[in-house]
């Protein structure tokens, strides 16, 4: 993302006049110095496609990968436990947008000191900072452009 489109959806950090840290206005300023008020549209555009949820086949071939990874040299990995295992966990990680559930999964897998498979929360706990993050910059941009779908 442009870095003056990035200034524009932060919180000011200094406001004395007793405004919100952040609105619309004050981005379209900031935008409009810089000349970068279609760019707003085009990553507005590009957000809102990468909200979208996983593919389930990628993810149900990427936690297969995961299972067999952590569970393959284990004499109780059972293609049972696998079906209930990967049903729960495409259940639960199914909302994510494809690249924060790669970034989740990794991140969890990267982080797993105990030897086991990677829980649903230590997955989670990566991915929900930065959908919420992905939200709050459209929710915002949508109001700079003026479409608040």
């Amino acid at each position: 993302m442009p870095p003056a489109l990035l200034s524009a959806l932060a919180d000011r950090s200094f406001v004395f006049d007793g405004s919100p840290a952040w609105t619309p206005e004050h981005a379209r300023r900031v935008l409009a110095q810089v000349g970068s008020e279609a760019e707003a549209v085009r990553v507005l555009g590009a957000l809102q496609r990468s909200a979208v949820p996983v593919p389930r086949e990628w993810l149900g071939d990427r936690l297969t990968i995961l299972w067999t990874l952590f569970m393959a040299s284990r004499s109780q990995a059972d293609p049972e436990l696998l079906t209930l295992w990967l049903s729960e966990h495409l259940r639960l990680l199914a909302d994510l947008p494809h690249d924060i559930a790669a970034l989740a999964i990794d991140r969890a897998v990267q982080s797993a000191r105990h030897g086991f498979i990677p829980s649903i929360g230590e997955m989670r706990s990566t991915a929900e900072p930065l959908v919420a993050e992905r939200a709050r910059m459209i929710e915002r941009l949508q109001q700079v452009v003026g479409t608040d779908e």
